[in-house]
């Protein structure tokens, strides 16, 4: 159930200037507005996978690399939000320069790029309502975007032969892969960079009553650490820079230190954030995940990755 923090939060979003029904979530009108599509309308082979949640159903658009053969791990990378909310009126938009080139050829060449880059069996994952996935993004953080990527991931191991995951998130994808760590058994390596990963927090730091999107009914991955299975082989790494603007560097400590008080192998990390804010750690996670999934120490990864701060802490 939606609690709004005010009047000011008005999500009817009649700036919407396009239908959800089987809107194109690959534009900035369709990530406004939402996309609801039907199983016969997800008929895009070889990128696309429908699932069922709370009997609703919704197609989930993916870039895969690789995974033509034995497929035993597989990083699956989840990109940030891409809308920004009024806290005055509850408009959204998508601001410019945040959804150029995208389009279904281009990030399927994005996903052959870091796949070699790497060298590790690659999926780029459409989280629900943006990069032709259906769904609304205005409701990311909720429980349900968890559920579909949980649900989604289990239909991608059984098409593709998957038996493990590495998997890494950017800010709001950050927060997918927080979530994701209180539901799954089968991930190796999780590295979180800039994320999201205590909401009432940030909240409580930024004087906002509610998340930005408005809801307070929110999935808080920092309340569910408890729910996190033991796993003495799997390493999770909290990626961030204490200059960053948008989520404060101090909700991703207090995240770390109550996944190390509850026994998982986690590590702190400080790396260099792009842009004005600070924030932007994409390329940084692509790093840390291969160094993971090979067995580098952590110690040597912060090495790796360079700090122009000062020395690590």
């Amino acid at each position: 159930m939606i609690r709004l923090a005010s009047a000011i939060f008005i999500f009817a979003l009649g700036a919407c200037v396009t239908s959800p029904k089987n809107a194109d979530t690959f534009t900035d009108a369709g990530v406004v507005s939402g996309s609801v599509m039907t199983e016969q309308t997800c008929t895009f082979p070889g990128s696309s996978i429908w699932v069922m949640v709370d009997g609703q159903g919704e197609c989930v658009r993916y870039f895969a690399a690789g995974l033509e053969s034995a497929t035993p791990l597989v990083h699956v990378w989840f990109h940030g939000d891409r809308m920004m909310q009024s806290l005055s009126d509850g408009a959204a938009w998508v601001p410019r320069g945040w959804y150029n080139n995208n389009d279904p050829r281009t990030l399927q060449g994005y996903a052959d790029r870091d796949a070699n880059k790497y060298g590790m069996l690659y999926i780029r994952y459409s989280r629900p309502g943006v990069y032709g996935s259906s769904g609304d993004h205005k409701e990311r953080r909720l429980k349900r975007e968890a559920d579909i990527v949980d649900t989604a991931l289990d239909a991608l191991k059984a098409r593709h032969g998957i038996e493990r995951f590495a998997l890494t998130g950017q800010s709001g994808g950050g927060h997918v892969v927080a979530s994701l760590l209180a539901r799954r058994n089968d991930i190796v390596c999780a590295t979180i960079t800039s994320g999201a990963v205590a909401v009432a927090q940030r909240n409580a730091i930024r004087g906002w009553s509610t998340d930005a999107t408005g809801y307070s009914n929110f999935y808080d991955p920092i309340d569910h650490v408890g729910d996190i299975p033991a796993d003495p082989r799997r390493r999770i790494f909290v990626v961030g820079d204490p200059r960053d603007s948008n989520v404060p560097f101090s909700t991703q400590v207090n995240y770390h230190k109550a996944l190390t008080a509850a026994g998982h192998q986690a590590h702190l990390i400080k790396a260099d954030g792009k842009g004005s804010s600070r924030h932007g750690l994409s390329l940084a996670g692509f790093r840390v995940a291969k160094w993971c999934v090979d067995g580098v120490a952590p110690e040597e990864i912060q090495k790796r990755i360079g700090w122009s701060g000062g020395a690590s802490s």
